[in-house]
């Protein structure tokens, strides 16, 4: 009984020692030339002054849209 314990205990160390080692981060990420502020989605969809000066406004409502 004790044998597979050990073995047991011995196999789970490994398993734990293999994904610690996996998960550790081998490498610094480099930054990418499209990492820029000014480049990303995100500012061009969520700045307001921007969206006020490309955006088309729209046209006037002509009343009831028939839904509802």
């Amino acid at each position: 009984m004790r044998p597979k314990i050990f073995l047991y205990g011995i196999v789970l160390l490994i398993l734990f020692l293999l994904i610690g080692i996996g998960c550790t981060d081998k490498y610094q990420p480099t930054p990418s030339q499209f990492a820029s502020k000014e480049s990303s989605c995100t500012y061009c969809h969520l700045n307001s002054s921007l969206l006020k000066e490309v955006a088309t406004p729209l046209p006037p409502d002509e009343g009831d849209s028939g839904e509802g």
